[in-house]
């Protein structure tokens, strides 16, 4: 959708949630954050072999992926979809963001390795819409202890052969909950793909005729691109702008053990999602 559609939606969904009875708030739980963040770390979160398809590229078809979903809770499902060009096999690590003694992330798991596919690139369609329609490559169920935050997948290709290299880029999303809170973090998820240039230059600020042309829209159905905005920073490949932007007070808010939960804008047209936290 456009600016303007989203906002009209935006408007009208809220006004429609605000008549129906809201999740109810579940107990505070405020030593959940220093509990997680005693948990060990890791330091090994970090893309370590990268590649744009080129110097002036926004993307790696080497591997690449994206979520269904912005934002899940735990017991729900999180489709995840990834092209690789070569096919290759490829494993995903999710990695949850957070302080953990200096560490700055927990390993929560590791996937597969899977069979990967080159997936198509999406013709541009109406409103100079990329949106794509891969199939699934895996499906995770969101476990029952995994705390709210921000989750990092680090996709990694599995090399044929030992001389042969491996490529990694990154998915994201968010686990969210109903608890009630002191502070809620809320993700600029619709800020990350309103400058997503995935896959050739297509942003809402791209448009040839004017940064803020009308009848522009984008897609979260799309791998994040490489961002360019300020800091041209290739390793931050498929983590939006969460890193560059957001990750340092996500890092400094769980060192200090503030009771903090996180959501994506989409969360917040529900208005029970903010009232639950201190004003």
């Amino acid at each position: 959708m456009d600016r303007r559609d989203f906002l009209k939606t935006s408007a009208a969904v809220g006004m429609a949630q605000s008549f129906l009875p809201a999740a109810a708030a579940t107990a505070r739980q405020p030593d959940l954050i220093p509990k997680e963040n005693a948990k060990p770390g890791s330091t090994d979160w970090q893309l370590t072999r990268m590649m744009p398809d080129s110097a002036k590229s926004y993307r790696t078809s080497l591997i690449e992926g994206y979520c269904s979903r912005q934002s899940v809770k735990a017991g729900e499902k999180l489709d995840i979809f990834v092209s690789t060009k070569p096919v290759s096999k490829f494993t995903i690590e999710i990695f949850r963001m957070g302080y953990y003694g200096g560490a700055g992330s927990r390993l929560m798991t590791t996937l597969g390795p899977f069979a990967g596919k080159e997936q198509p690139v999406p013709e541009m369609g109406e409103k100079r819409l990329r949106e794509c329609q891969w199939q699934v490559s895996t499906t995770l169920t969101i476990p029952a202890d995994w705390p709210s935050g921000v989750y990092l997948g680090r996709l990694t290709t599995v090399p044929e052969a030992a001389d042969q290299p491996y490529w990694q880029s990154y998915i994201i999303f968010i686990v969210k909950d109903d608890r009630l809170a002191d502070i809620l973090f809320q993700c600029s998820d619709n800020t990350w793909q309103a400058y997503n240039r995935w896959p050739v230059n297509e942003s809402l600020y791209t448009d040839p005729r004017a940064a803020h042309a009308p009848g522009v829209s984008c897609s979260f159905d799309r791998p994040y691109g490489k961002y360019v905005q300020i800091l041209d920073q290739p390793l931050s490949m498929g983590s939006g702008e969460f890193l560059l932007w957001e990750y340092p007070l996500c890092y400094w808010l769980e060192k200090e053990g503030y009771d903090v939960t996180y959501g994506s804008n989409v969360d917040n047209l529900e208005p029970a999602n903010l009232t639950r936290v201190r004003p």
